[in-house]
């Protein structure tokens, strides 16, 4: 059963407001004692006034001066208070919220309730998965459904995805991340401040598909009739696995894994996040060999068999530093594409399917830009990949059944890290909108930025570095435009 993770050193107040009074925990973040509040009275913190001993409390400096136990009083109101009307309205007078209103920005930040960066840039990029909100609301208005910790978690991911597409002003999350922490309690812990600590941003996607994926069953899904859980048929592919006894022979073994996410390992030698990907699938372990009596290294081949909806690729640039005894920063330079081919990642048969769906839909493309199609055999070699795939000659035939997919992604969103610590520095999430433009979720800011700016995100440097790419699969590539020529 999860425990709440309650630190010695908190101090608790009594907070009187209108008749009522609250017991409360002190932290050292006014803005994170004002959303308690909120949580508890429903009184907006822009409302709130908070009084210790005649004295209004108006920095985080000022929270110090409290002494546990000490008794506060709050002013505030929770009705709608009516602003009043103008007949002009200029620039400066606006909010960055009714500016991204009137210009039809998406101005939906998530308030950061005590360093959770890490989860606000994932959040927003998972909103972005229509199908995955659609189960969501399915599971959320299934009276059947259980009421446990995981289940109240995943109702109320759902409702801050409904908010947030219909919200004009930056949302807090205090009753979804307190759940969050009370089921999860890693991700409450403290340092010796007080303070919440910074998380992983990958621990934290893993942790909310695993819930997400033990309470979405296929009913709630886009295709009831399969028999995998909606994250599966999201995000889930199916990886076969060769291992080859490098230190005597043995006969090759095979086995089929399944996973929801791509690693790119970054060495001296990457510069793009294929060359990593490539990488991580071809790999030196070490097993027990029966054949040898003893541990032996084995070279172990991966490839994909199938090709989820949406694919997440980590860069693997955090390790652990002996000498310094913590995990630390690889600040590398690797590329990243807005659209993503995977076809060598793909073991034979399903590279070949791609290959001809490639063929075509070539065919079909000049066709209809009124081009002559190149008169191919009916066999076709292409050469990709690195590693042990490099200069392979990998055979399309034109007969075998195209792909019901092309074997590109596109690229909708990105979490990125700043700083050299990965207990430290600070989280941003990028999304995409529609043609280049993207906009940038900094916690409670949004603003706009162009896919030039995303691209540049590829690290190299201390300003923010990709950690997490996501992609959504192109069962069909955009249609491309009729080229003209003019008559000689």
């Amino acid at each position: 059963r999860a425990m709440n993770w309650i630190d010695p050193m908190a101090k608790k107040v009594s907070v009187k407001w209108s008749k009522k009074v609250f017991e409360v925990e002190l932290g050292e973040s006014l803005d994170e004692f004002k959303a308690q509040m909120f949580s508890l009275t429903m009184v907006p913190v822009e409302r709130q006034k908070l009084l210790y001993r005649s004295r209004q409390l108006k920095k985080d400096d000022d929270l110090k001066k409290v002494k546990a136990g000490g008794k506060l009083m709050m002013m505030g109101t929770a009705e709608e208070l009516k602003g009043p009307t103008k007949t002009y309205v200029f620039e400066e007078d606006l909010t960055s919220a009714q500016k991204a209103e009137i210009l039809n920005e998406d101005v939906a930040g998530l308030n950061n309730l005590g360093n959770t960066c890490y989860m606000n840039s994932t959040v927003q990029c998972l909103r972005n998965i229509e199908p995955l909100k659609q189960a969501i609301n399915r599971f959320s208005a299934d009276p059947s459904a259980p009421k446990d910790m995981h289940s109240r978690m995943l109702t109320l991911m759902g409702d801050m995805f409904n908010k947030l597409d219909k919200a004009s002003e930056p949302f807090t999350p205090m009753a979804f991340v307190n759940t969050f922490r009370t089921a999860f309690p890693q991700f409450a812990q403290r340092g010796k401040s007080g303070m919440f600590m910074q998380q992983d941003a990958d621990e934290c996607l893993q942790t909310f598909l695993q819930v997400a994926g033990s309470r979405l069953s296929p009913k709630y899904s886009l295709d009831p009739k399969s028999t995998e859980n909606t994250i599966k048929q999201l995000f889930g592919f199916k990886i076969e696995r060769t291992l080859t006894c490098m230190e005597g022979e043995e006969e090759a073994k095979k086995k089929e894994d399944n996973a929801h996410k791509l690693a790119c390992f970054i060495d001296e030698k990457i510069n793009f996040l294929v060359q990593g990907v490539e990488k991580s699938l071809d790999e030196v372990v070490e097993l027990k060999s029966a054949k040898l009596g003893r541990n032996a290294q084995y070279k172990q081949s991966s490839r994909l068999k199938t090709l989820p909806k949406y694919m997440v690729v980590q860069f693997v640039r955090f390790f652990w530093k002996k000498e310094l005894g913590k995990k630390c920063k690889m600040l590398r330079k690797v590329k990243f594409p807005v659209k993503l081919d995977v076809e060598s990642f793909c073991e034979p048969t399903l590279r070949k399917a791609i290959g001809s769906r490639r063929m075509k839909d070539k065919a079909e493309r000049d066709k209809e830009l009124g081009l002559d199609s190149l008169k191919v055999d009916k066999k076709a070699k292409t050469s990709h990949g690195k590693g042990e795939d490099a200069g392979m000659e990998v055979e399309f035939d034109n007969g075998v059944a195209p792909a019901d997919t092309t074997g590109y992604y596109q690229l909708f969103g990105v979490v990125t890290h700043k700083g050299r610590d990965a207990d430290a520095g600070h989280y941003i999430g990028w999304v995409h909108q529609k043609g280049e433009e993207w906009s940038k979720y900094d916690d409670e800011k949004v603003s706009p930025c162009k896919e030039d700016e995303i691209l540049a995100l590829c690290g190299g440097g201390d300003w923010h570095t990709a950690y997490m790419c996501y992609y959504k699969r192109l069962d069909e590539l955009p249609k491309e435009e009729k080229k003209t020529t003019k008559a000689k």
